[in-house]
């Protein structure tokens, strides 16, 4: 059975979306359940048949609808759509305020690996040769130049580079192992 309504031109004086809201009223089982097999939740399907329903009210002119059936499932399934990119934007927005919560320090675990690995990184360069630890503690601990770790220990760059390294090979694996 077709219901074909001309709602272009309500009654004078008539609410223009009553025609619709009493379509919704009618059929709300049906509508209700196609919604929600659509949505896959019936809290959400009730919800926006409910807006719907006031939003068909709010409506000043009214197209004319063939199927009025289908023109309020349509208003639902856009009520729908409304709230879900409202729930989408709603939480970008509170997406940094959650990151204010969260604690940027290191957890337990990375705490103990981190000491783990100094530990190891500190027995290698123990056994370094002299030269070699001065070199990479002055490059890389002091933050000095190549020319003043050069000039400071009467070395040629070529022999900082050298001692760096070694000293750089050395402590790798010392370190990755522990």
């Amino acid at each position: 059975m077709s219901i074909h309504v001309h709602l272009a031109t309500p009654e004078a004086g008539a609410e223009p979306g009553r025609a619709l809201r009493d379509c919704l009223v009618a059929n709300y089982q049906r509508l209700h359940r196609r919604l929600q097999r659509h949505l896959g939740c019936a809290d959400r399907a009730s919800d926006c048949l409910h807006d719907a329903w006031l939003r068909l009210g709010d409506m000043a002119v009214l197209p004319a609808v063939q199927a009025p059936e289908a023109y309020v499932y349509r208003v639902a399934c856009n009520v729908a759509l409304d709230r879900l990119r409202g729930e989408r934007a709603s939480f970008q927005v509170q997406e940094p305020e959650l990151e204010a919560f969260a604690d940027p320090s290191p957890g337990p675990e990375a705490v103990a690996e981190a000491r783990s690995e100094l530990r190891a990184l500190e027995r290698a360069m123990q056994r370094l040769p002299r030269r070699h630890r001065a070199v990479l503690e002055a490059l890389r601990i002091e933050e000095m130049t190549r020319q003043e770790v050069a000039r400071h220990y009467q070395l040629s760059l070529r022999n900082v580079d050298t001692a760096l390294r070694l000293a750089l090979r050395h402590c790798a694996p010392c370190a990755a192992a522990d």
